[in-house]
């Protein structure tokens, strides 16, 4: 059961919402929120659409708390050297910062005032949502944006598919996520609570964690850490709304 979405006192998500629906929700905080990601390779345990279901859930807690409504996912990772892993499917940054720009454009001529544009895929910030972002501005652009990864929040956390991605999704999809997959191999190398490994490498292969970057999530994810953390996300992108 998903976190905030199965839970909604007022629908937030935008291709469910009428135009008078949208129009209520921004007369109240005109606000709205774009989750990214990409589909990729995020460990056995976890689906290869977690960044930017991830993002997406946390954008609709957020949108739950403070209003505002939420664009759906967009699925369209670029960089961080996934290329050649199974279904993984990287596209050019040119054509996304395009988008992105015409996005940010159409908002504010349908009378939105603030953007959080967050990205569950970490490399899209530096590879083209920044760009877009000044692409916006220099085009006169007059709204306030905020482009973010939520290892950017002071205090929080990240990695690739290994403890803190697994905790959020465990916090706010759990049913996406099978920790059992993870005891398909030998357990007597799990690794420290502070200890940080590259599974990435070809020496993995065949090994749990392959594809992992980050803490070992089969002693140490939980859904206690992604609450914690998703609770220190939303905290800082409430504060930048209503405060800002």
């Amino acid at each position: 059961m998903a976190r905030y979405s199965d839970h909604l006192a007022t629908e937030v998500r935008l291709e469910r919402m009428r135009p008078e629906q949208v129009e209520d929700a921004k007369q109240r905080q005109p606000a709205i929120y774009v989750p990214f990601g990409s589909i990729e390779w995020h460990g056995y345990h976890n689906p290869v659409g977690l960044d930017a279901i991830k993002a997406h859930e946390q954008l609709v807690g957020l949108a739950a708390r403070v209003g505002g409504v939420v664009y759906p996912p967009v699925f369209f990772g670029s960089g961080g050297g996934h290329t050649d892993w199974p279904v993984s499917y990287m596209v050019s940054a040119e054509p996304m910062v395009q988008l992105v720009n015409d996005l940010l454009q159409g908002f504010e001529r349908d009378g939105f005032r603030k953007a959080v544009l967050i990205s569950g895929h970490y490399p899209n910030r530096p590879v083209y949502l920044d760009a877009a972002h000044d692409a916006y501005l220099e085009a006169g652009g007059a709204m306030r944006v905020l482009t973010l990864i939520e290892n950017e929040v002071p205090g929080g956390h990240g990695d690739h598919a290994a403890k803190y991605e697994t905790s959020y999704l465990l916090h706010l999809l759990p049913e996406l996520v099978d920790l059992d997959r993870l005891q398909a191999g030998t357990n007597d190398d799990i690794t420290g609570p502070d200890e940080i490994v590259n599974w990435m490498t070809p020496d993995y292969q065949g090994h749990p964690n392959y594809g992992l970057v980050g803490i070992d999530p089969r002693a140490h994810a939980s859904a206690d850490v992604g609450r914690l953390e998703t609770d220190r996300l939303l905290d800082y992108l409430a504060e930048w709304v209503t405060c800002r």
